[in-house]
C-alpha cells in the first residue's frame, strides 16, 4: 500500500503537468505510454502460448495516434490497409502455433490500443481540452480509488469472483457517490478560478463515466490476464503494476467522455 502511494504522488503530478503543457512534449508521451502498453499486451499474450508480433501491433498503434496528431495526413487508412496485409503475410511465413490467432490478437491489440490513445489525443485538442481531459481523468481516477478504498473496508458483494475478486458492488456505489460529488466539484472550482465553462453537472457525468465505464476497461483487462494466468499486465511502477494495469479503466472512460462531451457540452 505505502508504495502504491508513493509511486501515485510521483506520477500524479508529472502527468498533470503533460497534460497541462500539451503540444508535442504530450504527443510524445502518449506515444511512448501506449507503446509500453503494446510491448505489456505483446507479452501477456505470449504467456498464453500466442505470438502477436510486436512490431505491427505497435505500428497500428502509431498510426492511430498519428492520424488523431495530424489528420490532415490521412495516415490512417492506408496504414491500417498496408499493416493487415503485412501483418497477415508475416504469419503466414512463420506458422508458429496459431498463425491466425496469433495475427488476429496483433491486429486486436494495435487497433485497441491505438484507438483509445487517440482519444486521448482528441480530448486534449478541444477547446479548454486540457481542462476537460483533466476532469475525465480525475472523475476515473477519484471513482478507482474510492473503490478501491469503500471496497477494502466494506466489500462483501462480490462483482465478478471469476474476473476481479476483490472488487464488490459496496465499492462500485462508493465510487459512484464519490466521483460524481467530487468532480462536480472540480469542475465547479476550474470554472470560478479560470474562468472557464466547465458546468458542474458535466464534471458529474465524467465521474459517473469514470466510475460505470471505467468498472468495464478494468474487468477487460482483467479478462485477459486471468485467461493467461498473469497477476499484473508488468512491473514498471512499483505497486501498481504495468502500463497497462494503470491505463484499463481509462481505455474506455476517454472514449467515452470524449464523445459525451463533444454531443452533449461543447456542440
Amino acid at each position: 500500500m505505502r508504495t502504491r502511494v508513493i509511486s501515485a504522488l510521483i506520477l500524479l503530478p508529472i502527468g498533470i503537468a503533460v497534460v497541462l503543457i500539451g503540444g508535442g512534449l504530450f504527443d510524445l508521451a502518449l506515444i511512448f505510454i501506449f507503446t509500453l502498453a503494446a510491448y505489456e499486451f505483446v507479452q501477456l499474450m505470449k504467456l498464453g502460448k500466442f505470438l502477436p508480433n510486436l512490431i505491427f501491433a505497435t505500428a497500428l498503434v502509431w498510426a492511430l495516434l498519428f492520424e488523431a496528431v495530424l489528420p490532415r495526413l490521412n495516415l490512417s487508412r492506408p496504414g491500417l490497409a498496408f499493416l493487415l496485409i503485412a501483418a497477415l503475410t508475416w504469419q503466414m511465413r512463420q506458422r508458429e502455433g496459431s498463425p491466425t490467432a496469433n495475427w488476429a490478437l496483433t491486429v486486436a491489440g494495435g487497433v485497441y490500443l491505438g484507438v483509445a490513445g487517440a482519444h486521448f489525443i482528441l480530448l486534449r485538442q478541444l477547446d479548454n481540452g486540457q481542462w476537460w481531459l483533466l476532469l475525465a481523468l480525475s472523475g476515473t481516477w477519484l471513482a478507482d480509488s474510492s473503490a478501491y478504498l469503500i471496497g477494502r473496508k466494506f466489500g462483501a458483494h462480490k462483482m465478478t469472483p471469476s474476473l476481479s475478486p476483490k472488487k464488490s458492488w459496496e465499492g462500485l456505489a462508493g465510487g459512484v457517490a464519490f466521483s460524481l460529488i467530487f468532480n462536480s466539484l472540480i469542475a465547479v472550482a476550474l470554472s470560478q478560478v479560470l474562468n472557464v465553462n466547465l458546468p458542474w453537472w458535466a464534471g458529474a457525468a465524467l465521474g459517473l463515466i469514470g466510475a460505470l465505464i471505467g468498472v468495464l476497461g478494468d474487468l477487460s483487462i482483467s479478462m485477459i490476464k486471468r485467461e493467461v494466468g498473469a497477476k499484473d499486465t508488468g512491473h514498471l511502477i512499483p505497486g501498481h503494476g504495468g502500463v497497462l494495469d494503470r491505463l484499463d479503466s481509462l481505455l474506455f472512460t476517454i472514449i467515452v467522455s470524449y464523445y459525451f462531451i463533444i454531443w452533449f457540452v461543447v456542440r
